[in-house]
């Protein structure tokens, strides 16, 4: 790689440096959660402290660990401009009160959104170049790869850690402006703890799943169960936005084989990763899991070819005639829209899919109904009545697809939590909905 190292180390510069480049009026990208390059990140923090960001705009869905520790942190308020794609710990608070903005859509058309937006720099990071020259994006695919192809200005920083993942994920050396390296380790993301709801409501789903149907899981404790409850089927295929620890464990244990999928057999594609370090020691070279852009893995059509598609993500609240909030809470800014509606229509116009939103049947230490009567005036409609499809507590399934408003109700009140169903009828009866 002789002709490859000189390209590199023409390319080669301080994090600092890198980001000095960024000219005001300017709006920068940073990949999903894992995929935010460290030594970047923090040279942004010290770059907005000194007052040199006040007017770069910087955007970015998932913020995770080195965002929160240098970026996105209160003493840097109003010191450059905040605009989330996807609320998260760190940024939920800003934008609830003010202090950030944030931009909703859906996972699949951000690409395509940013172009106009315009935005006109990425900094990713990615893996070392192999022998013809070629970068991995790996971890985080989703829209920073459609970046390099028209932003002004790119930067990738070079970590040893982060794997060479197969799939249109790369980038060659000829395609990036400045170049910076790093070893720090890549941030993980915990399996959350379950509990008996949550295994509950992944029993009823995995249930509901044929050997030989493709998956996708979201993240979260229900998903994660989900993941661990499929562990007797067989042949099952994964197409999905989220790579996450569970599907490394239904690969290596031999139940995810895509012998069966009727689009991309053979292949696991995914837009980024989010879990543990022997998670993406697994993605390294390995060449049943492909990395691509969000444009294509949550492109409802593409998702439609897979026969038997089963798509299961989790929602916040659901009303008695099927709309599910999953991304705020009252009037607070939770979360965001996500890759949720993308799959779930995806998997319902796919032959024999299925499409699940989970929740527990009571929030609040059991003081609330997540089935309720209406959602308040302010609250986020996240999945339309007209897309969803099945609704899971763990007091059981909802069918919603095709059923009329009074069904729907009935269906949903019998997965209510027992001590709310009385109070969930009488608002049905008053709107017209009750049992007959």
């Amino acid at each position: 790689m002789t002709a490859g190292r000189a390209e590199y180390q023409r390319r080669l510069t301080s994090p600092d440096e890198a980001v000095s480049r960024l000219k005001p009026g300017q709006r920068l990208i940073l990949p999903t959660f894992a995929g935010a390059p460290p030594a970047l990140v923090a040279a942004l923090g010290r770059g907005a402290a000194e007052g040199a960001l006040r007017d770069v705009t910087i955007s970015a869905i998932l913020p995770g660990r080195d965002i929160a520790r240098h970026l996105v942190k209160p003493e840097l308020a109003g010191k450059f401009k905040w605009d989330s794609l996807f609320c998260a710990g760190c940024d939920r608070p800003g934008v609830f009160t003010g202090q950030y903005d944030m931009t909703p859509m859906h996972f699949g058309q951000m690409p395509r959104i940013l172009r106009a937006m315009p935005a006109h720099a990425i900094m990713a990071l990615a893996s070392p170049p192999d022998a013809e020259g070629f970068v991995s994006l790996g971890i985080s695919v989703d829209y920073s790869r459609s970046m390099f192809d028209y932003a002004p200005y790119r930067v990738v920083e070079i970590n040893p850690n982060v794997p060479q993942v197969r799939g249109p994920c790369r980038i060659h050396l000829s395609q990036i402006d400045a170049l910076v390296e790093s070893d720090d380790p890549i941030a993980e993301l915990p399996e959350p703890a379950l509990g008996d709801e949550e295994r509950a409501i992944a029993r009823f789903i995995a249930d509901r799943i044929p050997d030989g149907a493709t998956i996708q899981l979201g993240y979260g404790a229900v998903p994660s169960g989900v993941g661990l409850a499929l562990t007797g089927h067989k042949r099952l295929g994964i197409h999905t936005e989220m790579f996450v620890d569970p599907m490394r464990v239904l690969i290596e244990a031999g139940v995810v084989d895509n012998s069966e999928k009727t689009y991309n057999p053979g292949i696991t594609p995914f837009t980024f990763v989010g879990g543990s370090a022997a998670t993406y020691r697994f993605l390294h070279g390995n060449s049943m899991i492909e990395g691509h852009p969000v444009e294509y893995t949550n492109d409802p059509v593409v998702i439609a070819r897979h026969k038997r598609m089963i798509s299961v993500n989790a929602t916040l609240a659901v009303d008695l005639t099927g709309q599910a909030c999953s991304e705020s809470i009252g009037g607070m800014q939770y979360s965001g829209t996500g890759g949720q509606v993308d799959f779930v229509r995806g998997a319902t116009m796919s032959d024999g899919g299925k499409s699940f939103l989970c929740t527990s049947a009571t929030a609040k230490h059991g003081t609330i109904s997540c089935i309720v009567d209406a959602l308040p005036p302010s609250a986020v409609i996240t999945t339309a009545r007209t897309d969803i499809d099945a609704v899971v507590t763990e007091y059981g399934v909802a069918e919603l697809r095709g059923r009329s408003l009074r069904d729907r109700a009935q269906a949903l009140i019998a997965i209510a939590h027992p001590k709310f169903r009385d109070s969930l009828e009488e608002a049905a009866r008053a709107r017209g909905l009750g049992k007959r």
